[in-house]
């Protein structure tokens, strides 16, 4: 008989084999001694099936000393140091992000010392479309950073992207 087609299927249908049916089919975790209908968390009471006794607290443990170490200081002198490819992407990448309270303060120190460095080389934040646009010495050339594709490109002589305009992005230029 073929023990992992449909005839093996009928003797876990049948319940022949209880290691099986169990295996298969699971257990009660009622017959374990969770109230499932419990308001409070399970893992408070509940600390393995193989206990004998039942847990009524939180397990204790030592949370490493590494956690409590504060991470360093941001140092601005590091943007310097940064492609501009690096800072589009730290002020794109943590602008749009969606916040969580306990980093929102370095997320939007990262967009500002971001933004800041790229004004300082000569990049222009146009606001109301979310785009970046410098000129090109060399060439005397207007181009902006397309976020999608992360390179740059020319702008047409309306001063628009010669593209499809990014979605909006609320950041209002200091």
């Amino acid at each position: 008989p073929d023990r992992f087609g449909m005839l093996g299927l009928m003797g876990v249908i049948r319940m022949m084999d209880e290691n099986l049916t169990t295996l298969a089919l699971g257990t009660d975790l009622t017959t374990l001694g969770l109230n499932l209908n419990a308001s409070d968390n399970l893992y408070e009471t509940f600390q393995s099936p193989w206990a004998d006794a039942r847990s009524n607290r939180t397990p204790d443990y030592n949370l490493p000393r590494c956690y409590y170490i504060s991470p360093p200081a941001l140092k601005t002198a590091f943007f310097h140091k940064f492609s501009d490819m690096t800072l589009f992407y730290i002020f794109y990448h943590f602008l749009t992000r969606p916040s969580d309270s306990s980093h929102q303060e370095l997320r939007a120190s990262l967009v500002k010392y971001a933004y800041q460095e790229l004004t300082s080389r000569g990049w222009q934040y146009q606001s109301d479309s979310n785009v970046w646009v410098t000129r090109v010495q060399s060439t005397n050339e207007l181009k902006f950073f397309d976020m999608q594709s992360m390179e740059l490109r020319p702008f047409n002589g309306q001063g628009q992207p010669q593209q499809q305009q990014p979605p909006q992005q609320g950041l209002s230029q200091d």
